[in-house]
């Protein structure tokens, strides 16, 4: 039954025209939610307009949502409603703060999910009432003001609702109807390796990025990613994060052939070639600020706000896609990168909070909805730029996973999950991360080797047991993912099971990935730093195809009780250990009835030592 009432707010002087489309989905009932703003004549400064409003029904509701910030993102917060609820950021970014997704559960196991589609500043208000809550949802008023005239609509931001029965089915519900209607499509699920962790921009140069490309191939895998250091002229010792923005400018003493001579080469070398770009962003030393200071976001009008740089505090460090000037450049970056290197994948970054957004009037947008017009510029360029390479894939990154949201996400293929990515952190992630985009959206690092020092990234493939390695590779293998490790640095033993792992995940995973796959938890969330869930398990399921992941962390019993989701009753499944290291004395479970495996569930004992286990879940035929 379903007890999410929508509606559109009601604002004096202003034509506004609500839609809501239903999104067919195999696990709840999933609404987009629009809302146009006009006027026939006259205009009207518009501050204040939510989506929609949400009206939920009289029970006691509990309110969970996740707070995020660098190297934390996905960590959970609960709070039963009783008093009025502020959910939302001032940062700019969708998810420096906080992410944009409310799951609101009522005593019965009735759930609510409402998510904001925008990658800028967004806000969720739950106000109890005498016959339940109101939940309004949409940009924020913070700092924006638009004037709405005769020819000059506003779009609000699109917000999704997700109902079930439960929890469960309503976050997957709204996983499945993003990877049906609102996110873009990839015939191939490539296994990518990226430079960027164990080398940074000061270790890395042609010779090393074209070593590791042929150890890549012989592994099975399809792509070499070449992450930040290859712009910015002629420095051996440049920062790349200061000269962010000269991408006309090659270090061409890290990279003798430049972007598109490295890009020939690693394709020779038997991989395809990605790169990375911080499009957006203006590094403080660039010198595309002094040569073309009309592509610039200032905020020189607010004297409450002051940016990044002391010296200059109106300066907010990237371009403004608000104007046309800004989106036409950005489109042309993008374009000829890629055209001129052939990539197969595009890394897109941006490590900045925007802040409240550009106020310059000479852009084409007002002072009050420069931030509004710059994202609506990035998802046109986006789009563009998909239309122009139909084999590019397209991963957006924030400084991890600082801008991850439905709206951009509804332009790109896939989203970073976080710097960090050790596997205990990466299982955090990935329970939350999986209540809101589908399998195919989601990429991450498996524990990678890095170069700088951080407390709990201290992967050393030199005394790394195949054990460890098999679970930090399981870990990430229900969605897509890369390696970011020294491969020339891996023992023939460690080879191997790369290798091996590779091809489980092409012939079991990848096709679930293409057919709408979603990811639902199967346990309560682990935690960083040995918290929460010490046996995690998750399950990926596509129609009647279900693969099943679980990790036994520091902490984790002698055994465990894993129950599969969404089985036919009476069919009986054979379940089967895939994959290196794979020992059947640990799975107590090997067939059973879709009822009986539900219920009873599949017993996983730690008998041979592993710490790390995949498993098929498949329907027996004629049983």
């Amino acid at each position: 039954m379903t007890l999410a009432e929508l509606r559109g707010p009601a604002v004096a002087g202003l034509d506004l025209r609500p839609e809501h489309q239903d999104l067919p989905n195999p696990y709840g009932v999933v609404t987009r939610c629009d809302l146009t703003a006009s006027r026939a004549e006259g205009e009207l400064l518009v501050t204040d307009l939510p989506t929609v409003e949400v009206r939920l029904g009289e029970g006691e509701w509990t309110a969970r949502w996740f707070t995020s910030d660098w190297g934390d993102e996905f960590t959970p917060q609960e709070q039963v409603v009783t008093t009025r609820l502020h959910l939302g950021i001032r940062t700019g970014r969708s998810s420096k703060g906080m992410h944009p997704w409310l799951c609101l559960t009522r005593q019965d196991g009735h759930a609510v999910v409402v998510s904001p589609a925008w990658s800028g500043n967004w806000r969720i208000d739950v106000e109890p009432v005498p016959d339940g809550l109101v939940v309004r949802a949409g940009i924020s008023p913070w700092a924006f003001a638009r004037t709405v005239r005769p020819g000059r609509a506003f779009r609000a931001p699109s917000v999704y609702v997700a109902e079930a029965d439960t929890a469960d089915a309503a976050t997957a519900g709204l996983a499945s109807a993003a990877s049906r209607w609102v996110t873009p499509r990839t015939p191939d699920v490539p296994l990518t390796w990226n430079h960027w962790w164990p080398y940074e921009d000061q270790e890395i140069d042609e010779a090393t990025f074209l070593a590791n490309a042929g150890v890549a191939r012989d592994l099975g895998y399809d792509l070499a990613v070449l992450d930040a250091g290859w712009f910015g002229g002629a420095d051996a010792g440049s920062f790349w994060w200061q000269v962010r923005g000269d991408w006309a400018e090659e270090n061409t003493v890290r990279f003798p052939r430049g972007a598109a001579g490295l890009a020939t080469a690693t394709r020779e070398a038997g991989v395809a070639f990605g790169v990375w770009c911080e499009v957006e962003a203006i590094g403080d030393d660039a010198l595309v600020a002094a040569r073309h200071p009309e592509l610039v976001a200032r905020r020189d009008d607010d004297p409450e706000f002051h940016g990044a740089r002391e010296d200059d505090p109106g300066w907010l460090g990237y371009v403004c896609m608000g104007s046309p000037l800004g989106r036409a450049h950005v489109l042309d970056t993008l374009d000829g990168l890629v055209t001129r290197t052939g990539a197969r994948w595009l890394k897109v970054d941006f490590n900045l909070d925007p802040g409240p957004g550009c106020s310059r009037t000479d852009h084409g947008h007002e002072a009050g909805d420069g931030l509004y017009e710059h994202y609506c510029g990035l998802y046109e360029v986006l789009d563009q730029l998909r239309a122009r390479h139909p084999q590019l894939v397209v991963e957006d990154c924030s400084s991890g996973g600082l801008r991850l949201d439905l709206g951009l996400l509804g332009h790109v293929h896939c989203g970073f999950l976080s710097d960090p990515d050790w596997t205990e952190f990466q299982l955090q992630l990935l329970w939350g991360v999986s209540k809101m985009l589908p399998a195919a959206s989601i990429f991450h690092f498996s524990e990678s080797q890095w170069r700088t020092t951080h407390p709990r990234q201290q992967l050393d493939p030199k005394t790394l047991s195949l054990d460890a390695f098999d679970a930090s590779l399981r870990a990430v293998m229900l969605h897509r993912f890369a390696l970011s490790l020294k491969l020339v640095e891996l023992s023939p033993a460690q080879r191997q099971r790369v290798r091996d792992h590779a091809e489980v995940y092409r012939r079991h995973v990848a096709p679930l990935l293409r057919d709408h796959g979603v990811i639902r938890a199967l346990t309560a969330q682990p935690r960083r730093d040995g918290a929460g869930e010490r046996w995690p398990a998750f399950q990926l399921s596509a129609g009647s195809s279900h693969v099943v992941m679980a990790i036994a962390l520091d902490g984790a019993p002698q055994e465990t009780v894993v129950r599969p989701l969404g089985l036919a009753p009476d069919s009986v499944y054979r379940v089967s250990l895939l994959g290196p290291g794979a020992d059947s004395q640990d799975l107590a479970t090997p067939t059973g009835t879709g009822t009986a495996l539900g219920a009873d569930g599949i017993t996983l004992r730690r008998t041979s030592g592993a710490t790390s286990w995949l498993l098929l879940v498949e329907e027996v035929p004629g049983k």
